[in-house]
């Protein structure tokens, strides 16, 4: 692998990082955004798009000072994303690269999630990949289980509505939470009783490694109004709010390994992963681990600060997928906000019916 400049602005992260040709972090830098969106409740893509333009000549011009050897390639993502800020991060690249003669690669990011748990940031080399491994991508934006076998990646199932950490960050913002939800239901929902608020978990007929949270989120909200919670959360912490949190933390994480037996059987994979923001909630994380042990099958977890969007997933990406052939051409490279770019059938739906949401 080649030494690789990772760079990622696919929503509200400015990340940069360098890895050296065994998968090691040399920098890994990251400018957030979340004060700048947090008053909105979300991010606002016009915002970000100027606050990646601010911050990456600066990031990247502080990985090349921290770097320890010249770069010989960039990896960036080129989608999915909000595309005015993957278009700050694709056109710096391309120029970067195309000024330096250095290989370019572009990176699809859920690609980056998937090899995230073979990270590390204690300045290990990269793990090599296991040869089959079932895979859960859950972040603010997508929901997805994953057959990795041999280098190839078929989707398995995903979210038909709302992702997990939309729904994550919708409920804290009724509740008074602020923005990003995640980590401060994860927080609550320690010292709650996750049975004192019936939630529901729905199913698609047809489709049992899909999901559906629409339906979850919508009951939560209704839940809050009806018991007079919206915006309790910024004004201590009731019983009800800790109870709220706690349950609906399990509905959510049930709802996302509820396939995993199944596709076990069908898959019979050496490890199993998860990663995206979801993937740092302590719920999830527990629950995968004791799993895993009662099945003897390794589970593979990013270290949380991997779990969130960051230059260093990207970066090894697209050392991956340089080292199996793959080359961009920086004069016609292009953002794609919905695009796949590597590897093909990231998003291929297998072949079922649609079917009808039991809510």
């Amino acid at each position: 692998m080649l030494r690789t400049l990772g760079i990622e602005t696919s929503c509200d992260e400015s990340a940069v990082a360098v890895l050296d040709c065994d998968g090691a972090v040399e920098v890994n830098l990251l400018s957030s955004q979340i004060t700048t969106h947090a008053p909105y409740g979300g991010v606002v893509p016009e915002l970000a798009s100027r606050e990646h333009l601010k911050a990456l000549p600066h990031l990247v011009k502080h990985a090349l000072e921290n770097a320890l050897d010249p770069i010989e390639m960039v990896a960036v993502t080129a989608g999915p994303g909000l595309v005015g800020a993957l278009l700050v991060g694709v056109r710096f690249a391309a120029a970067f690269a195309w000024g330096r003669r250095i290989p370019l690669v572009a990176v699809d990011h859920l690609e980056g999630h998937l090899v995230s748990p073979l990270l590390n940031l204690d300045g290990r080399p990269a793990r090599p990949e296991p040869e089959r491994m079932l895979a859960l991508v859950a972040s603010g934006g997508h929901s997805s289980w994953y057959a990795i076998e041999g280098g190839s990646r078929q989707r398995l199932g995903r979210t038909r509505d709302d992702a997990a950490g939309e729904c994550f960050d919708k409920v804290a913002q009724v509740l008074g939470l602020g923005y990003p939800g995640g980590p401060a239901i994860d927080e609550l929902a320690r010292r709650g009783n996750p049975e004192a608020v019936p939630l529901p978990r729905p199913r698609l007929k047809n489709a049992p490694f899909d999901f559906s949270f629409s339906g979850l989120k919508s009951a939560a909200v209704r839940w809050i109004q009806e018991h007079d919670l919206r915006g309790a959360g910024s004004n201590g912490m009731r019983r009800e709010v800790l109870d709220l949190a706690a349950s609906f933390e399990v509905a959510v994480v049930e709802q996302l390994l509820k396939p995993l037996e199944e596709l076990t059987m069908r898959h019979r994979p050496q490890a199993v992963a998860a990663s995206g923001g979801v993937a740092a909630n302590t719920l999830l994380r527990d629950r995968l681990t004791d799993w895993g042990a009662r099945q003897g099958i390794e589970i593979l977890l990013p270290v949380r600060a991997l779990t969130t969007d960051n230059g260093v997933m990207i970066a090894h990406a697209g050392q991956l997928a340089h080292q199996s052939g793959r080359v961009d051409d920086p004069r016609r490279l292009d953002a794609r906000a919905r695009e796949v770019w590597q590897p093909p059938g990231m998003r291929k739906q297998l072949d079922c019916p649609v079917a009808d949401d039991p809510r």
